[in-house]
Formats: structure tokens, sequence, C-alpha cells
């Protein structure tokens, strides 16, 4: 088996050093990214780099789709003509239901013989690398256990029709993203008042067998590495929430408020060093918000 990752960021790499780890299994890639953010980090786990979609969908027997809710339907119309015979494609990205349908019908389209399985990952990759708890369905999902199972990844197979994994995941989605949106909101106007331990403080005190405080930390931490994936990610919760007929009332103010966070963290030229320098940062941008020059145009794109 040949294995190839389209897009290898931190996600990617993770799951291919794990895999590197568990067996000797022939990979490649590619990312659209500039070649000094990921080849490197792919030549070391011994991952060959190739040119584009097309070249590691003709060499490879099974393709792993890891870019973004956004691109996933695109690659996949990429990579579906270049698919070997009998190849099995599974995308990870976190989607709604309808894009994982669009996607696999992409691929049973331009490649009859190939399989698909629609991969939810339930938890942050980094931690766990190949052993992520994963939710997959499609057609391809049986073959995507008995071939990844021996390696020790972790696959729960949901039989039905392709998008109920999804789903699950988006609910999954609506909760964590949600939390962070409502963290982010709370603490960048505590900070504003010098507040933000003391809200902090407040919180593992109502609820002491909890430790709010780390959680609140951590979620405001990874919006500052993944601000704009994540904002993507809770849009994506909003459109599944609307395809099945429920208002996003919730999810849709948690959407704005890390679309926001996205485009402050776009227009800033250095990275903020820590938790407490980004919400002092979102918060100097509340100040001035006519500073994010991409908010206004996103809410008006999300309501149209």
């Amino acid at each position: 088996m040949k294995l190839g990752f389209i897009g290898f960021g931190e996600a990617a790499s993770a799951i291919a050093s794990g895999l590197r780890q568990a067996a000797a299994i022939d990979m490649a890639a590619y990312d659209a990214a500039p070649a000094e953010s990921w080849k490197p980090r792919a030549k070391e786990l011994g991952v060959s780099c190739k040119a584009s979609v097309a070249d590691v969908a003709v060499e490879c027997d099974v393709i792993f789709s890891l870019v973004t809710a956004q691109a996933a339907l695109q690659v996949a119309e990429q990579a579906a003509p270049h698919l070997r015979e009998g190849a099995l494609y599974a995308d990870f990205n976190s989607c709604s239901p309808a894009v994982k349908r669009a996607v696999g019908d992409v691929i049973a389209r331009h490649r009859p013989s190939a399989q698909f399985a629609a991969v939810a990952v339930m938890s942050a990759v980094k931690p766990h690398g190949h052993r992520v708890p994963m939710v997959v369905d499609g057609n391809g999902a049986h073959t995507f256990l008995a071939t990844f199972a021996p390696y020790g990844c972790r696959i729960e197979v949901l039989d039905g029709e392709v998008g109920g994994a999804a789903l699950l995941k988006m609910c999954r989605s609506a909760v964590l993203k949600g939390l962070e949106a409502l963290f982010l909101e709370a603490l960048l106007a505590a900070e504003k008042m010098g507040l933000a331990d003391r809200v902090l403080d407040s919180l593992d005190a109502s609820f002491p067998d909890h430790h709010l405080r780390d959680l609140a930390l951590y979620l405001v931490g990874r919006n500052l590495e993944h601000a704009e994936r994540r904002a993507h990610e809770l849009g994506e919760v909003v459109e599944t929430l609307r395809s099945i007929s429920v208002k996003p009332l919730v999810a849709e103010g948690g959407y704005r408020r890390l679309t926001r966070a996205a485009d402050v963290r776009a227009t800033l030229g250095e990275r903020p060093d820590g938790v407490g320098a980004w919400l002092r940062a979102l918060a100097r941008a509340e100040a001035a918000p006519e500073k994010a020059n991409g908010v206004a145009a996103s809410e008006r794109s999300r309501d149209a």
C-alpha cells in the first residue's frame, strides 16, 4: 500500500508520524502552502513530496484529504480523475454532511471503482497522532477500518448513508467551538478592565470539580493557533444546522465571534505571545473595530 496525503499541515504530519512509527508504510504528500512550511517536515518523516494533487492521486492506493472545509470539494475534484482503479479516498475535513456527500459523489462519478470514506475526527489530532478517535461512514468505511485498525488507529464505522459521521462531528463542534467563542468574548471583555484572571478564578469556584480555567485557556490558545480554521468549522456547523431545519441561533453568534477573532489575527504582523497577549489584541480591536476589515463583510456573507 502507498498512502498519499493531500494537505500536510499539523494534523496530517501527526498522523503520518504515528503511522511511520507503527509500520513501514510508503507515503507521499502534496500541500499548496509554501514549500518551506511543510516539505522539511515531510522529508524528516520519510514522506516523498509531490508537485500536485494529481501526482499524489496517480501514485497512491489510499488518499487522505486533510485540507480545509472550504477546499475539500475542490481538492476532490482535482484528485478524482487521477485516482487508481479501486483506490480508497478518505476525506478527513471538518465539513457539513452535504459537503461530505458532494465529495463522495465526485469520487463516484470520476472513478466508479474507487471507494469513499467520510472520516469525522473526534478529537484534536496532535496529542493522539494516528490513534485519534475517528468515526467513518461511506462505502469505503469498512475498507478503511480493515486497512488502518491493524496499525493502532481507533476507528468506529457508522453504517448508513454518508453524512451521519459528519453530523456527529458538527454537533460536537457546535459545543466546543461555541465554548471557544463564549470564552473569547467574556475574557476579552474582562481583559479591558484587567479582570480576566478574576473571571477565571470565579469560574473555577463555581465549578470546582471541572477546572474551567484550564478549559478556557486551552480553547483560547487553540484559537490563537488556528483562528481562521476554527471559524470556518463553526461556519460549517451553522450550515449543517440550517440544512436539517434547526435555527443556528447560538452557533451563528459563535461563528461571528470566531470570524472577528480570525480577522483580527490576520491583521497582526506578529503572533501574540500567549493567551494574555491575544486577549489584549482582541480587546484593542474591539475599541477600533474598523481595523478588522473583513468582519462586516464576513457577517453580511453569513446572513445572506
